[in-house]
Formats: structure tokens, C-alpha cells, sequence
């Protein structure tokens, strides 16, 4: 007799309903968890591979360092001069995968799945940069970090990428690996509770 496994979001330890939302005052956490997750390795110069991925997804990798572009519903971030992180709603999450594969089947490139490693925490609201720069290591004000600029940093100890979204320059999403996921949340929801954010 077979079993069916059930997912569960790395925070589904802290919150048993598996949809962790926690709230402040001005700044709101929750986790975007059962995303797609791929890591691409594509030669810069190699212009053959960087066009079928053009035409396959239908949008440029970003080659300005530390940006990212969303097209419908994929995200591709820059993470370096020849790596992307590609990220894709869970119902194309196959879809997708199979794409980056046969794109990155030539040459030097590669394409690894990552979607069981790490997950996202959302902070949004007008004090999400103020509760993030409680530890976090670079500059999150707007004249420094603007929308659609990412980068790979530590927040309390722990490495993290970030993203500014475009649409809402109050929302940054911070993707963290499992193994730290739970650690973090607790930390934010921690420094949520100072003064500052108290409802």
C-alpha cells in the first residue's frame, strides 16, 4: 500500500497550519514557500545559450550585477557574472525545470534544481527595511538598495539573498535555506517585538 508524502514548508514546525503570517506595527512577516528554485551556470559569452534562453522563457537573463527582472511569473535574479537564480510558481515549477535543462544541455552550462533547499520570508510594510537593519550587513535605504536590486548578504548570521521587488518598494523578500529558515523567522519575529514595532 503506497503513502502519500505530504509537503510541508520548512516553518511548518512554528506554524501548524503551514501559512506562517506574523504582524507588527507598519511591517508584516510570511513565508512564499513550494517555489521553484533553480540555479543557472551560463558562460557570459556564450551568446548561443543566452539567446535559447531568450526564446524559450521569453526574457534576457539580467547581466546588470545585483538587479532581477520578473516576466509573468518567473523570477531571474543575477547572483554573479555567469549565475542566475531562477525562480517559478510551484505549478510550473516541472515546467520550468525541464526548460533550464534543455537550455543549459550544451556547453558549460548547468542547471540545478533547488527547490527543496531553501524558502522565502516576506517582510513588507513601511518598517520592513527598519526591521531588517537590525541585523543585516549592507545599506537597505531606498537611495542605496532601490527596487529590483538583489543580493546575496547575512542577516543575523545567516546567509540570505534579498530582493526588492519593483511593484512595492516596502516589500523585500529574504530567500533563506531550510536548515536556517526556522532560526530566522524566530529572529525576526524577536526584533518585531521591540518598541519600534509594537502595535
Amino acid at each position: 500500500m503506497s503513502r502519500q508524502i505530504q509537503e510541508l514548508s520548512p516553518l511548518s514546525e512554528i506554524h501548524s497550519d503551514n501559512t506562517p503570517d506574523v504582524s507588527f506595527k507598519q511591517v508584516k512577516l510570511s513565508e512564499l514557500a513550494f517555489l521553484g528554485h533553480f540555479n543557472i551556470r551560463i558562460q557570459p559569452d556564450d551568446e548561443l545559450v543566452l539567446k535559447e534562453f531568450k526564446q524559450s522563457l521569453g526574457f534576457d537573463v539580467p547581466r546588470e550585477p545585483n538587479t532581477f527582472v520578473v516576466h509573468d511569473d518567473i523570477l531571474c535574479a543575477w547572483l554573479g557574472p555567469d549565475e542566475w537564480l531562477v525562480i517559478s510558481p510551484q505549478h510550473r515549477s516541472e515546467e520550468i525545470r525541464m526548460i533550464l535543462s534543455k537550455v543549459t544541455s550544451e556547453g558549460f552550462s548547468t542547471c540545478v534544481d533547488q527547490s527543496s533547499a531553501p524558502t522565502i520570508i516576506r517582510v513588507e510594510g513601511r518598517k520592513a527595511t527598519d526591521l531588517l537593519s537590525r541585523g543585516i550587513a549592507i545599506d537597505l535605504h531606498p537611495r542605496v538598495f532601490k527596487s529590483s536590486q538583489c543580493a546575496q548578504t547575512v542577516l543575523a548570521r545567516t546567509a540570505v539573498t534579498i530582493l526588492k521587488q519593483e511593484a512595492d518598494e516596502t516589500t523585500l523578500d529574504v530567500i533563506v535555506r531550510r536548515s536556517f529558515a526556522d532560526y530566522l523567522w524566530r529572529w525576526l519575529v524577536d526584533a518585531g517585538q521591540e518598541a519600534e514595532f509594537r502595535e
